[in-house]
């Protein structure tokens, strides 16, 4: 059981396992990488940029970023966030004193990375916020799969003993040295031979081998029509991270296979790890990418679609279901042909993170209230019969501005509805930190899809982070812009134009605006 010792850490806990849950909104998700990976990244750009494929000013904010969030970093001794500053006061040079000492600094914080939060946890009043989004990106990015960290938080929580913030911050540390990344075996097996090459030495299991196998390692052969399989070894660090490396493994080779036959891999809907009870589905888990406006405005089957908008559309899809480096590609193409200024191509980074910055205060009042109403029929009668978010918000908004909001019976849910407060009393400051948030994951994948198409890298350090942090993101935009051509009748630009400028003007005296920033004249 926990044993938290104020309302802060209460949250603290309540967000890093909200940020584990596959259900989460994008309004709710984990929108950075871990500070760890931010050094790795740093330590690679330099390099990548000896080489051509990316500018200067690219590893700059690489580096001014970094800055920035150890500066504040209680991970960070005082002595470290000063040897970094130094190292980054100018852009680091591939092979040079600064771009070593980059990366020795993020090994010694390696370390015991969890084991520094837990002794500052235990002797100060932690930022809640701060410590899920920084634990959290830090345990995803270690290679752990969300699914795996979820089931563990909740098993903490719920178990007899008593456990502390720091004691989890601890024991969280113990996870990390005892399942270090190691080598699993999975079993991928086809419904149908592919026509394989005479000189094949590809070693693939036949049907009664395939069925041996899984008896042997204690799975239920019951249903299982295999015409053969081959067996791939991935490294992760638990069974579920497993699976979904080898469903990576298997979408490169249905995508060799369709370029080599024309016929892609017919899959069995399951792939099975070595040493785990349960078997895994081959279909990869939802990146969360949703454009909710074409099923709103009953638009799926629109004929009368502007050619950029649906274009748009179409190369989005792609980061929703394909492999990283297509994904990364198709999505930053999306991006890139509605919201770039002719003159700067990375401009598109900051235009979509303005329009998901404006949509932020209606989406998370939107859920608030219909939960509130749910659950509080009584004390939020005012909400009953209003049908449109814009109105429901501002209802919400005023209530929790006058001290009427019930108390929600779960702590993420508290956690909101504090966020929403500190936002509607100082709307511009903290609307400014959203967007610096989400433009830095942005950019991030603008970097990513020019290491791809450049300089061909597909095992960039944060090729897999950039889409976790930003697919639900660009989907939140892409919904904005499609609402936008539809309802507004405004050109993706134009609306940019109108949320500038309504973040430039909101303030403290109109909170109530910030449910109405794309609306806004």
């Amino acid at each position: 059981m926990l044993n938290l010792v104020n309302p802060a850490q209460q949250i603290a806990f309540a967000r890093l396992h909200e940020f584990f849950s596959a259900q989460k909104h994008w309004y709710r998700s984990l929108w950075g990488i871990g500070t760890m990976l931010a050094m790795d990244e740093l330590f690679e750009a330099c390099a990548v940029m000896r080489q051509g494929h990316l500018s200067e000013g690219s590893v700059k904010r690489i580096a001014s970023s970094l800055q920035k969030r150890v500066g504040s970093h209680p991970a960070f001794t005082t002595a470290e966030k000063q040897l970094l500053a130094e190292q980054v006061r100018q852009v680091p040079r591939a092979e040079g004193v600064a771009h070593f000492i980059i990366r020795e600094l993020c090994q010694r914080v390696s370390l015991d990375y969890l084991s520094r939060w837990a002794a500052d946890v235990a002797k100060s009043n932690i930022r809640p916020e701060h410590f899920a989004r920084l634990d959290g990106a830090h345990l995803l990015v270690a290679g752990f799969s969300s699914q795996f960290l979820h089931d563990w938080i909740a098993s903490r929580r719920d178990a007899p003993e008593s456990i502390t913030l720091a004691e989890l911050c601890q024991e969280l540390q113990g996870v990390m040295r005892s399942n270090p990344p190691r080598p699993f075996e999975v079993l991928i097996a086809v419904k149908s031979m592919l026509r394989l090459n005479a000189a094949s030495h590809t070693p693939w299991l036949r049907e009664a081998a395939v069925t041996e196998w899984l008896r042997q390692n204690a799975f239920d052969t019951t249903g299982v029509r295999a015409a053969g399989a081959m067996i791939v070894t991935v490294t992760a660090r638990d069974e579920i991270g497993a699976a979904n490396a080898a469903r990576n493994e298997s979408d490169r080779y249905s995508a060799r296979a369709l370029l080599a036959t024309g016929k892609p891999l017919d899959l069995l809907p399951n792939v099975w790890v070595r040493g785990s009870s349960r078997e895994f589905s081959t279909k990869a888990n939802s990146r969360g990418v949703a454009v909710s406006e074409l099923f709103r405005g009953d638009r799926i089957f629109a004929s009368n679609v502007s050619q950029d908008v649906d274009a748009a559309l179409e190369l989005l899809a792609h980061l929703e279901y394909s492999s990283p480096p297509a994904a990364i590609a198709g999505g930053w193409g999306a991006i890139e042909g509605l919201l770039a200024d002719p003159s700067d191509r990375a401009s598109a980074a900051d235009n979509l993170a303005t329009l998901v910055t404006c949509s932020f205060p209606r989406a998370e009042l939107t859920a608030l209230s219909r939960r509130a109403e749910r659950i509080y029929p009584a004390e939020c009668a005012e909400l009953v019969g209003i049908d449109t978010n814009r109105e429901r918000s501002r209802v919400l908004a005023r209530m929790i501005l006058d001290n009427r909001m019930p108390v929600m019976p779960s702590v993420a849910d508290q956690a909101a509805v504090a966020r929403m407060r500190k936002l509607l009393l100082n709307p511009h400051p903290e609307l400014q930190t959203i967007k610096d948030l989400i433009a830095e994951s942005f950019h991030r994948l603008y970097r990513q899809r020019n290491l791809i198409l450049h300089g061909g890298r597909l095992d960039s350090v944060a090729l897999h982070a950039s889409l976790r942090t930003v697919a639900k993101l660009a989907g939140a935009g892409m919904d904005r812009i499609t609402h936008g051509h539809y309802e507004q009748r405004l050109r993706p630009l134009e609306l940019v134009a109108k949320a500038n400028m309504a973040l430039a003007v909101i303030d403290k005296a109109s909170p109530l605006g910030c449910v109405d920033l794309l609306e806004a004249t």
